[in-house]
């Protein structure tokens, strides 16, 4: 905190996370308690961290009402909503979820409505949001609403492109594609390529999937509305190559195995901070790859 002053809200936020996960509840709730004294969003964001503190000790009371004081909060935007309405929804309180996404889309200014409801509306960050209210308006038994109608869901046409350097060719000639599928190892399968193909994974766990989040921001920041992972296994790779007479490290190859998976077997990227992260570290988007948002 003293070396990077400028990024102290955040820093202090991955502490108190820290100290959550080793069972300090003490000591976390005394690092969020001075980041809201200080105001502001990170103030904003430690109030939902406190809350998630208070839920696993079982303070049920007292997590709501550090809740109700961001209601109250005049620093409060439409992210810090979506947090408390996934963590809500992770535990089961419906009802209490939709009030915060409610209170997101309120949030939203006039352009960002504009935008969602535009041909790109599934690229913006705030999809994830109206999606996640979709999703609970669904389990409570809710009729769609016109805001549920806000970010449709992205057509699941594709282009066959290789890897990113052809998608980013096809952004630039201004042949975007409606959806792109990214083959990755997850970490435990990770390391059965390392062990079997040490030359094509000379990077670090980290390094690795830190990588795959920075170039997926990039190519949704330039234009490509949907992206999808498809978690892979090295031994039904390799068996798919075998039956084709390929090389497994072949990127096309890695290209058309992935498209004979159904949909239901990827994962729609950025998943919800909350939900678990794509890397299969079993940690929390938001607390793992996320993390770089």
């Amino acid at each position: 905190m003293e070396q990077y002053p400028d990024e102290r809200g955040e820093i202090l936020l991955e502490a108190a996370d820290a100290w959550r996960r080793a069972g300090r509840f003490d000591r976390a709730a005394d690092l969020l308690t001075g980041l809201i004294a200080d105001g502001g969003g990170d103030g904003c964001y430690a109030m939902v961290q406190l809350a998630e503190v208070r839920f696993e000790q079982g303070d049920v009371d007292e997590a709501y009402v550090v809740l109700d004081g961001l209601a109250h909060d005049a620093a409060m935007d439409d992210g810090h909503c979506t947090l408390v309405a996934e963590l809500l929804a992770e535990r089961g309180d419906l009802h209490g979820a939709l009030r915060w996404y409610d209170r997101a889309v309120a949030c939203l200014s006039a352009e960002e409505l504009q935008a969602l409801g535009g041909a790109d509306g599934w690229m913006q960050m705030s999809s994830v949001m109206i999606r996640g209210r979709r999703e609970v308006r669904r389990e409570l038994g809710l009729a769609p609403d016109v805001t549920d109608e806000l970010a449709p869901a992205a057509p699941p046409q594709r282009q066959r492109l290789v890897d990113a350097d052809g998608v980013r060719d096809a952004v630039a000639s201004g042949r975007v594609p409606r959806q792109v599928r990214t083959l990755i190892f997850q970490r435990q399968e990770r390391a059965e390529a390392r062990r079997r193909w040490p030359q094509e994974h000379d990077m670090t766990d980290d390094e690795h999937y830190q990588a795959a989040e920075r170039r997926w921001r990039e190519l949704a920041n330039g234009g490509v509305p949907a992206i999808r992972v498809v978690p892979a296994t090295v031994a039904d790779l390799c068996e798919f190559a075998d039956r084709t007479g390929e090389s497994p490290l072949d990127p096309a190859l890695k290209v058309r195995y992935s498209e004979t998976l159904p949909e239901e077997h990827t994962i729609a990227w950025p998943p919800p901070r909350n939900s678990p992260c794509w890397c299969g570290s079993t940690a929390k988007y938001k607390k793992c790859c996320g993390r770089t948002a």
